[in-house]
């Protein structure tokens, strides 16, 4: 379920709080806690549907990148129809999860930190699928901070521009996308 369907483990005096403590650093226990608004894993359902949505689309696998992935539910969800010609590149924040998905996935290159600091070459993956973030605060990327994008906003903006044209993304997001009074964002991913 990742940190987040855990959160109430870092909010009350527990047992289950305490072992927390005693079981990771000081650095990765802050680092938990402050992930439990967006770790939200993907159930395996809503998984397939997006991957079935992919088939659909044309992808036949290539360069397959993950932003935001967790322990990385969607590389072990990825179908054996695209397994052979599939790359994968995961990006994960929280260094727990992502040594879990490192260890889970071995083929995969996964990176540890966050998206904002990679620096993968645009145009360079032929599909994005993903949960991404979300929330009411911005990340500082200096080629999108002009934008002022909020988390989620700014997983579509560079994402966007990281898979080729002709290319496949599949987010799942917050409402606050497309549903928000600002349209810039709008109109960022229909140019």
């Amino acid at each position: 379920v990742g940190w987040g369907g855990l959160s109430s483990y870092f909010e009350e005096e527990s047992w289950y709080q305490q072992e927390l403590i005693e079981l990771l650093t000081e650095e990765e226990y802050k680092a938990a806690a402050d992930s439990t608004l967006n770790a939200h894993y993907t159930q395996p359902m809503i998984i397939e549907k997006m991957y079935d949505i992919f088939d659909n689309l044309g992808f036949a696998g290539g360069k397959l990148l993950e932003p935001a992935m967790g322990v990385g539910n969607f590389f072990g969800m990825l179908p054996k129809r695209f397994q052979k010609d599939t790359k994968l590149y995961g990006v994960e924040l929280d260094t727990i999860s992502a040594r879990i998905a490192a260890k889970l996935y071995p083929e995969a290159n996964v990176y540890r930190c966050g998206y904002e600091e990679t620096s993968f070459r645009d145009n360079s993956f032929d599909a994005a699928i993903g949960n991404v973030p979300f929330g009411d605060y911005s990340v500082h990327d200096k080629a999108y901070d002009r934008h002022g994008f909020l988390i989620h906003d700014y997983f579509f903006a560079k994402t966007i521009d990281q898979v080729k044209p002709g290319g496949v993304i599949a987010f799942i997001t917050s409402k606050g996308t497309l549903d928000k009074k600002n349209s810039s964002v709008r109109k960022y991913i229909a140019e």
